[in-house]
């Protein structure tokens, strides 16, 4: 079913104002709305404005508190504890992230565990953030609320545990390492049903462990499969145990508004920067990534194929074609962001009108 274009700014602009009118300070409601539009340049979808109605609800239920700035609750050594205070989640990613960077420059690593974390969005920001000033950045997010099957079990017991990596690479845009530890992410599951799209098999089970392509099956009681069957399922595992046992998202500092709320107590992340040159001069660190990028590229592609890619660059293409052709919104996801614009107040001559 084909979607609606919009130009990127446009977007932008309305998700910035339904932020501002359910209460968020300009500068918050900005960052978030333009992570959200980045990921539907990046490509990923599930990640992007279709967040938009999620958040609004999420606020107005009292799951996130969108005038809440995160805070360093602690420090040791090259690590820090961030208290994500319940704000929106990429306000306390980017802070959790912007604290290990910080701390790489100053010790060669830097680890930030962030608790109490809302929805974080699209993982791969934060590790191209710190690509960007000159660190290995890496992220795993654990003690999401339950969407998953663990290898040979039927019901859900994990998250969707999402790891991203990012490494800087002299005059080219980052390799980036960001996925979920399930098959699909809980947000394409989404994106495929506001599109009216079947999944390919393999990706979900119903409530009784059958496959399943219907995503309204995941709604239902069904669950996301682990990728690469017991092999993502121990990453799951792992990622878990660094993201909420490690960092104690398992026991917040003090009990807040959130705290005592299904699938909340125990939402958290690590977050990790190591400095380009902590082991040698970091522009040749950087140079020797852009060899390997280079020489990967180069490689003769197999039938089928049109070249070979690196991680991270179909979403650099990505984001050139769609800044230039614009970005597609499923019918189904423009109608509730409509919806969600009248519950907050604005008027339909607010909204942007489709690409001609």
């Amino acid at each position: 079913m084909p979607g609606i274009r919009f130009q990127a700014e446009e977007l932008l602009s309305v998700a910035t104002r339904i932020f501002a009118a359910i209460g968020a300070p300009q500068d918050i409601a900005r960052t978030v709305a333009e992570t959200l539009v980045d990921a539907n340049l990046m490509g990923h979808d599930s990640h992007g404005v279709l967040r938009i109605p999620q958040y609004v609800t999420a606020a107005r239920k009292g799951l996130v508190d969108v005038t809440a700035r995160p805070r360093r609750a602690s420090a040791n050594g090259a690590t820090v504890l961030v208290d994500g205070e319940w704000a929106f989640g990429q306000i306390t990613g980017r802070l959790a992230m912007d604290e290990a960077v910080g701390l790489a420059h100053e010790h060669g690593i830097g680890a930030a565990a962030a608790i109490r974390c809302a929805h974080l969005g699209r993982v791969g920001d934060y590790v191209e953030r710190a690509a960007a000033r000159g660190c290995v950045g890496m992220a795993w997010v654990g003690g999401l609320i339950p969407a998953a099957v663990p290898y040979g079990g039927r019901t859900r017991a994990l998250g969707t545990n999402p790891i991203a990596v990012g490494f800087p690479v002299a005059g080219d845009h980052p390799v980036v390492l960001d996925f979920a530890t399930t098959v699909i992410a809980a947000g394409k599951v989404a994106a495929a049903r506001a599109a009216g799209k079947a999944l390919l098999p393999g990706r979900i089970v119903d409530q009784d462990g059958r496959p399943a392509t219907d995503p309204e099956v995941f709604y239902s009681g069904g669950a996301l499969l682990p990728f690469a069957d017991h092999k993502g399922y121990a990453l799951s595992t792992i990622v878990d145990l660094v993201g909420q046992v490690l960092t104690g998202a398992d026991r917040p500092l003090t009990a807040r508004r959130g705290d005592d709320l299904p699938g909340q107590r125990h939402s958290g992340a690590l977050f990790v920067a190591v400095s380009a040159g902590a082991f040698r001069p970091a522009e040749r660190t950087a140079s020797t990534a852009r060899s390997i990028v280079d020489r990967l590229r180069n490689v003769p592609p197999a039938p089928g194929f049109d070249r070979v890619l690196t991680p991270g660059q179909p979403e650099a293409l990505m984001r050139a074609r769609r800044l230039r052709d614009g970005i597609e919104v499923a019918e189904a996801t423009w109608r509730a962001i409509r919806e969600t614009a009248a519950a907050v107040g604005l008027a339909p001559e607010d909204l942007p009108g489709p690409m001609a």
